[in-house]
């Protein structure tokens, strides 16, 4: 696995992570500020993930 996959991946991971928590917040107890950061956090990994991937030409 190169580099460029590998932090894709790592990228990807962390925004399911991240949806997963929006989604299902109220489910583990998550205050609202841990799910307005959660939101902001994906929006911030995506904006990555396309950078990543324009570096990369893809």
């Amino acid at each position: 696995m190169t580099k460029f996959e590998m932090e894709e991946k790592e990228l990807k991971e962390k925004m399911e992570f991240c949806s997963l928590l929006i989604k299902y917040g109220k489910m583990v107890d998550a205050t609202q500020e841990q799910s307005v950061k959660a939101f902001k956090l994906k929006e911030n990994f995506e904006e990555e993930l396309r950078v990543l991937r324009l570096k990369n030409g893809k």
